[in-house]
């Protein structure tokens, strides 16, 4: 009989060593976190899903410290057809009958909580666009209403706070700025003003402790980090006696607050009463233009230095609002010329005007000056939006081929926040959205009739990439394209997905919108 060995002492260690083999990856194998949507996605466009309630990996709750957020504050759906005018208004850049119709409706008695949480919103959006071409002696009536409207409202406590800082407002008192910092706990802002009264004050201590309070969030902001840094330079000076509040005003207008936007948190859940000192009118100060040498402007035709001197204070207000966000600072002076001999006369219903003006060649900002100023609101759009361009065309590299132009212009678009009246009207019909390919190179052969749903296709699909990567991502797809890369290349080195796949993403998101034909 053939010799059979016996194995199964050998079976027994074969399974003894599987069963540590699966414990082992069951049980005692350290986990490691899967790469987020961000770093890795799927070889095939995937379908749009419905808005998670929770926060995705790779996500922040709130956006980051590094990116400014906006100062606007989305009202919802308005409560009352009349409400919904009034936003159509501010929406289309009618800022003057949107002021008529609001006082309007101050003067009729509102109790409904929806109702007066939705006119603060509307108060606050119309302070912020006027803040643009008025600075915020026009502005800070706005934000008045809109904290007395709603004084529980953080974003709206935050833009009253900036305002009140650059006019040195009595108004700005212990009271508002504790006020402020319970409802907006995260931002610093509050905390350094406060701090710096407090120092007025004589009160070395308690300065210093909101000092150290605001230290962990100053550092993603260089101008909020020099505003800390020269207040605790002043904590080790010999302070002089209790200044009153006369002297508070009295003392001379610090440089502007650059770049700031309030952070996002939860207001308070039982926040103190709100000070009478916020609802009071207090004077204000005109806007004065801080003397830089920011723009450098050239006349072609007469010298008109008052004229000058209102432009460029709304040009600062952009330099000091917009470059945040792109996160680039220009290098040099922006050279500005002004026609005073030209008639202010062109299409004000889309951007199409002012990209018109601004020359591509040199990036210098061109603007008419002939009844310019007889509308404020439009000139600083057509200013703005020639500023975003002269913000690019310096980042650009001589000879490389330009960003694709809806890019460009759905950037220029969303980071001046600036309305647009046929832009906004064709997003109301809901007109097909133009698809993406036909808008890479020149617009001028585009039909007259089209040029607003161009700019509005422009601004849905950035806006697209915007909330779906973030503007950190895009602006960093902008920076690669400024250096000669290729659409593809940078979508798929930031976000790893073809052109292709993105198009695609957009039009499936924007199904009911996107035309099936090109331009």
């Amino acid at each position: 009989m053939q010799y059979r060995r016996d194995i199964s002492s050998t079976l027994k260690l074969i399974a003894l060593g599987l069963a540590l083999f699966v414990g082992y990856q069951g049980w005692l194998k350290p986990t490691y976190l899967t790469p987020g949507p961000a770093s890795r996605q799927p070889s095939e466009s995937p379908p749009v899903q419905p808005t998670p309630s929770f926060t995705l990996p790779g996500t922040q709750e709130y956006p980051p410290w590094d990116v400014p957020q906006t100062r606007l504050i989305d009202p919802g759906q308005a409560p009352t057809d009349a409400l919904e005018l009034i936003r159509d208004e501010v929406d289309k850049g009618n800022y003057k009958e949107a002021e008529r119709r609001l006082i309007a409706l101050s003067h009729k008695r509102l109790d409904k909580p929806k109702t007066k949480r939705y006119i603060a919103a509307l108060w606050n959006n119309l302070g912020v666009q006027q803040e643009k071409f008025g600075g915020s002696a026009l502005s800070v009536k706005a934000f008045k209403k809109a904290v007395a409207s709603d004084p529980n409202n953080p974003l709206a406590s935050m833009n009253l706070t900036q305002a009140y800082w650059e006019l040195r407002d009595p108004a700005m008192t212990f009271q508002f700025l504790n006020r402020v910092i319970r409802l907006n706990p995260a931002d610093p802002f509050p905390h350094l003003a406060l701090a710096e009264l407090l120092l007025e004050k004589g009160d070395k201590t308690s300065a210093m402790a909101h000092l150290n309070l605001a230290q962990p969030q100053t550092q993603y902001d260089p101008h909020l980090q020099s505003y800390r840094n020269k207040l605790v330079a002043k904590t080790d000076m010999a302070l002089t006696a209790p200044s009153t509040t006369a002297d508070i005003v009295a003392r001379p207008v610090p440089e502007p607050r650059q770049g700031l936007t309030p952070a996002p948190s939860m207001p308070s859940a039982h926040p103190p009463a709100p000070s009478t000192a916020t609802q009071e009118e207090q004077p204000t100060r005109p806007f004065v233009p801080r003397d830089t040498a920011h723009f450098v402007v050239q006349f072609d035709g007469p010298d008109d230095q008052a004229t000058w001197l209102r432009i460029r204070a709304m040009l600062e207000y952009a330099y000091e609002e917009i470059p945040p966000k792109f996160g680039q600072v220009p290098a040099g002076p922006i050279k500005v010329v002004l026609h005073t001999g030209q008639k202010f006369s062109g299409p004000a219903g889309v951007p199409d005007w002012a990209d018109t003006l601004f020359d591509h060649a040199s990036g210098s900002i061109n603007l008419p000056t002939q009844g310019a100023l007889d509308d404020l609101a439009l000139f600083s759009r057509v200013a703005r939006h020639q500023f975003v361009h002269a913000l690019f065309h310096e980042q650009a590299k001589n000879g490389s081929a330009p960003p694709p132009r809806w890019l460009v212009e759905g950037l220029a678009i969303h980071l001046t926040e600036d309305p647009w009246p046929d832009m906004e009207e064709s997003r109301q019909k809901s007109l097909p959205l133009i698809p993406l390919t036909s808008l890479h190179g020149s617009w001028a052969q585009l039909p007259a009739t089209s040029v607003s749903t161009a700019y509005l296709s422009a601004n849905v699909a950035t806006q697209h990439l915007i909330d779906r990567y973030s503007l950190s991502t895009v602006r960093q797809l902008m920076k690669m394209l400024m250096t000669g890369q290729s659409l593809e290349t940078a979508m798929q080195q930031k976000m790893s997905m073809s052109y292709e796949q993105f198009q695609l993403q957009w039009a499936q998101s924007h199904k009911p919108h996107v035309s099936e034909r090109g331009s």
